[in-house]
């Protein structure tokens, strides 16, 4: 019930903003803004430098945390090959599919080890929520967004709550279970030795990422880096609700209004929009490539990746 509820949760929120994309496109899109921007932009190849470097940089930092919190021994290539295929394919496939090939690279080098390589990911995708989250809360605060107390509040009880009952659920199962199996792992992974240094490298991630955002607006001189990061963290997390390839559609309506509270109008953030979804397309065509030379595997391969992880998750 409970999963079926947040399908419908997720389906609502992702078709309104795919409503307000379509609101945007019909009303705000100016072609020639769009072209002078693209032109600014690329005019300044140091910014686009930077931006690239910014990206990269955020990658490999998140393969380093994945590699601290698994096993130190399999070479970072591996991890940094498996977020690479998952950028990837999520920017070509709807709801995220490119998170179960991120699970199964690392399980193909663990000769089939499917729970720890879910767990791992499951964990740093809920730090990495976590960090969006502050931004965001920390980017209204400074803006003077309100934002209610008493929802976040209850916003918490409720997820400790949820995680109490899953934890007294678990522990009544036996220890073939698979749900006891995908606790005992997530715990083992939990007390990693690194998971303080792995809190602060997430966050250096989306301080990394935000380089993206900045350089591409960063031609108003009103636009600062603290702007950027929390563009950034809405515009990111709004791919909970991602429903078409690489959060189409979603990614450019929640930037495009966030960009305009901290003050672009309307066509000019939804330009700002397009083209800095525009530079993580195409850094996902490439590192896709990339992690195919680092660690190549047979299509038949990532299409069984798709398939067990329902079978793990």
């Amino acid at each position: 019930m409970g999963k079926k509820l947040s399908r419908i949760i997720k389906w609502l929120f992702g078709l309104f903003l795919i409503s307000l994309f379509g609101f945007l496109l019909l009303n705000k899109f100016n072609l020639s803004t769009l072209t002078s921007l693209t032109n600014e932009l690329t005019s300044h190849p140091g910014l686009v430098f930077a931006m690239v470097i910014g990206y990269t940089c955020s990658f490999l930092m998140r393969s380093w945390c994945w590699r601290l919190l698994v096993d130190r021994r399999i070479p970072l290539k591996v991890y940094l090959a498996g977020i690479f295929y998952s950028l990837f394919f999520n920017h070509l496939l709807p709801f995220k599919g490119g998170e179960a090939v991120r699970m199964g690279v690392l399980a193909h080098k663990q000769k089939g080890q499917w729970t720890t390589s879910v767990q791992s990911v499951v964990i740093l995708r809920a730090i990495d929520l976590f960090w969006l989250g502050v931004f965001a809360m920390i980017g209204a605060e400074i803006f003077g967004i309100s934002v209610s107390k008493t929802f976040l509040l209850g916003m918490l009880v409720f997820f400790l709550a949820s995680a109490f009952v899953i934890f007294l659920y678990v522990r009544k199962k036996s220890d073939a279970g698979f749900l006891y199996k995908q606790f005992t792992m997530m715990k083992k992974l939990l007390k990693s030795p690194y998971m303080v240094l792995i809190f602060v490298l997430s966050c250096f991630t989306w301080i990394a990422e935000g380089i993206v955002v900045y350089a591409v607006a960063g031609f108003a001189h009103h636009f600062t880096y603290s702007n950027a990061m929390w563009v950034t963290a809405l515009s990111v997390g709004s791919g909970i609700f991602q429903l078409a390839p690489g959060g189409l559609a979603t990614y450019e309506s929640v930037m495009s209004f966030s960009l305009h509270q901290v003050g672009f109008g309307l066509e000019e953030a939804f330009s700002i929009a397009l083209v800095t979804h525009a530079f993580k397309y195409a850094y996902s065509i490439i590192a896709g490539l990339v992690a195919f030379y680092l660690y190549p595997l047979r299509f038949q391969e990532l299409k069984s990746f798709m398939k067990k992880k329902g079978e793990t998750s």
